[in-house]
């Protein structure tokens, strides 16, 4: 009986490290919605891109829009949670890049919800494609997108977004806090690095949608995203989001995860050299 129970005992302690991290964060989703009842997260995305919404007092927000050609699956989600699309009422955008903004022509069509994004984007949104500015934050990553380019999915476009001045949008400019204003407890928070338009969304309740400021999942090394226009803005955000009142991470692609992790790996960030590729601009 000790041998079964001490071999029992080995096989917990070699927990899977992604079973590990889903444990943890859904217990920690579990305490959150114990803990503060007016706020509930939803997750609708799939294994590449998340699609967080947050349900608040004032309506549904939608962060992110997803890759083209996912607004299908993207509504059945919808439906599966029961939430209807006149009750999204915000959609906020992290950054003009073609994971987060593909179908956001089509979900903006179909609801009156007001867009959240960063004053820069509407600029972004006109080009069609992701802006190949800085490079890979490591080897992994290059081998990583240029074997997506040798498939033929490095051109990273979306449809263009056209904005208006007579459109129900908001374009941040780095100070006002527009959920706020609204009494909305969600604060908008500057995160550039990845893009020079990325922008997060902390709750008062220590989540941090932080979009691709990091990542958890392959082929992300220590948390850090695999595309960087701006290394030393990348650094910065990292500062702001660990000086921040978050406690949990919520990046754009993996699991969430405690904000622990970036103090642990923040002195790794100042070794980054960035590995260009042929995509690469400047």
């Amino acid at each position: 009986m000790k041998q079964f129970n001490r071999n029992r005992n080995e096989k917990s302690n070699r927990e899977n490290p992604t079973d590990r991290q889903k444990r943890e964060a859904k217990n920690w989703q579990k305490t959150k919605t114990n803990k503060m009842n007016k706020m509930k997260i939803f997750n609708i995305g799939n294994r590449i891109v998340n699609n967080y919404i947050i349900k608040t007092e004032k309506g549904y927000v939608v962060i992110d829009t997803g890759y083209t050609g996912n607004y299908a699956r993207f509504s059945e989600n919808l439906q599966k949670n029961k939430i209807a699309k006149e009750d999204i009422k915000f959609i906020f955008i992290t950054h003009a890049h073609d994971d987060h903004i593909g179908f956001l022509n089509e979900l903006r069509n179909d609801t009156n919800a007001i867009l959240v994004m960063h004053e820069e984007s509407s600029e972004r949104l006109l080009v069609g494609h992701n802006k190949f500015v800085g490079g890979c934050s490591n080897l992994l990553a290059k081998i990583f997108v240029e074997s997506m380019a040798i498939a033929g999915k490095g051109k990273h476009e979306f449809p263009i977004v056209k904005i208006d001045e007579t459109d129900n949008i908001v374009l941040w400019n780095g100070q006002n806090q527009f959920f706020k204003q609204k009494g909305i407890g969600l604060e908008i928070v500057s995160l550039p690095g990845h893009t020079s338009d990325s922008i997060g969304l902390l709750t008062e309740n220590g989540d941090l949608f932080c979009g691709d400021a990091c990542m958890n999942g392959f082929p992300s090394i220590k948390r850090n995203i695999i595309w960087i226009e701006n290394v030393e803005n990348y650094r910065k955000s990292w500062d702001t989001m660990i000086e921040s009142s978050a406690e949990m991470i919520y990046p754009s692609h993996g699991l969430p995860f405690p904000k622990q992790d970036l103090i642990k790996y923040r002195k790794s960030l100042n070794n980054i050299k960035l590995h260009k590729t042929k995509l690469s601009k400047g």
